[in-house]
């Protein structure tokens, strides 16, 4: 897909899981151990979501200056406490991350998002992404219907992608759920204080 569009594709087929093995995960440092059933502050939160996007944006540089000219590079990104802040300041892009996908957006990756949100939040998922400042490269959801599960649901969108033509170099969520399966070529994964931050 060209950079830049403002529409989404929804892939609707979910591939089953394979016994592929995943990609190591880059993790933040050890998050603040918080009581049980509470979340850290906003400010606690960015500060470990910090190390991960820089982190990711320092394997860009490395890996996009590498690339070759006949390949399709692209990051895919979670949605919720990945790319758009959903429990601490709603709907606001996460900075850090952002950065880190206009950085591979302008060194020529595609940036698609992998999202276990319904298809029939396209339009509005589209909206929020771009009006946050994203570019929708590309944007793979639920399926309507009965659901395999997350991990299954985005097992199938990188496998989508990839057949689209896509090299996914970078994987980016909060949850195991985001990198079981691999089919990426690294991951990162932002803190979800187990499990707590959806």
């Amino acid at each position: 897909m060209a950079h830049g569009r403002k529409s989404a594709l929804v892939v609707g087929a979910v591939l089953c899981a394979v016994a592929a093995a995943p990609a190591p995960v880059v993790a933040a440092a050890t998050p603040a151990t918080t009581a049980a059933g509470s979340l850290p502050s906003e400010s606690r939160w960015l500060d470990d979501v910090a190390p991960v996007a820089a982190s990711l944006r320092s394997y860009l540089e490395q890996r996009l200056g590498d690339a070759g000219a006949t390949e399709r590079p692209a990051v895919v990104l979670d949605i919720d406490n990945t790319s758009l802040a959903t429990h601490y300041d709603k709907g606001q892009p996460i900075e850090a991350v952002l950065e880190a996908t206009r950085y591979a957006h302008d060194h020529g990756a595609a940036v698609l998002f992998a999202s276990y949100r319904s298809a029939s939040s396209q339009d509005s998922t589209t909206e929020r992404l771009t009006s946050a400042g994203y570019t929708v490269d590309g944007l793979c959801l639920k399926p309507h219907g009965d659901s395999p599960g997350k991990a299954a649901v985005k097992l199938g969108c990188r496998k989508t992608f990839e057949g689209q033509g896509y090299t996914l170099v970078a994987n980016v969520g909060n949850r195991s759920t985001d990198f079981e399966g691999g089919h990426y070529e690294k991951g990162f994964k932002l803190p979800d204080y187990d499990g707590g931050l959806s």
